[in-house]
């Protein structure tokens, strides 16, 4: 037996044990049909030709099966993990709201440089740290009762910007 026909069968071979049980004797039966080709190479495409179709039969076994399969049952979140997740997403919605008043001045100064914001502390104090710690504060009592984790995170988010803040003045 050449080379060829050697890998032919060696190939076949390995996708028939493999096949399912819906498809073995016919597996077998183009195994055994490999014996009268009569040619090496076209042993070979039969080879390939056969490892091909078994497995497509394999995939379209495999594909009805899982059709049949129930859907797995999404699991909830446990308390602990809803909480986490409330107050991160309370810090992510305050830290976006500071980040977007320290924007606004910044963008303001680069606008209309002729009002001289950079200069000013005040206005920095007042539209970075003072309206957001005022929205902070509101947002957190508004949400109390409904969203008690998110309205923690935002107090979180409040108190350590005020913090900043304060160690900001107390350094210099």
């Amino acid at each position: 037996m050449s080379r060829i026909r050697t890998v032919a069968r060696n190939l076949l071979a390995a996708v028939v044990r493999r096949a399912p049980g819906i498809s073995e004797e016919w597996a077998e039966a183009m195994l055994r049909e490999l014996d009268y080709i009569p040619g090496e190479w076209e042993s070979l495409f039969w080879s390939l030709g056969s490892a091909a179709a078994i497995l497509r039969q394999s995939a379209c076994a495999l594909r009805a099966w899982l059709l049949k399969l129930p859907a797995p049952q999404e699991k909830s979140m446990n308390s602990t993990t809803r909480k986490t997740l409330g107050v991160l997403t309370g810090m992510g919605l305050a830290l976006a709201l500071a980040f977007a008043a320290f924007g606004l001045v910044v963008f303001t100064n680069l606008l209309v440089p002729s009002l001289h914001l950079d200069r000013i502390e005040w206005t920095h104090v007042l539209f970075i740290v003072i309206l957001p710690e005022i929205i902070f504060i509101a947002a957190a009592v508004r949400l109390w009762r409904t969203r008690t984790p998110v309205a923690a995170g935002i107090l979180i988010t409040a108190v350590a910007l005020a913090t900043h803040v304060l160690m900001h003045f107390a350094h210099r």
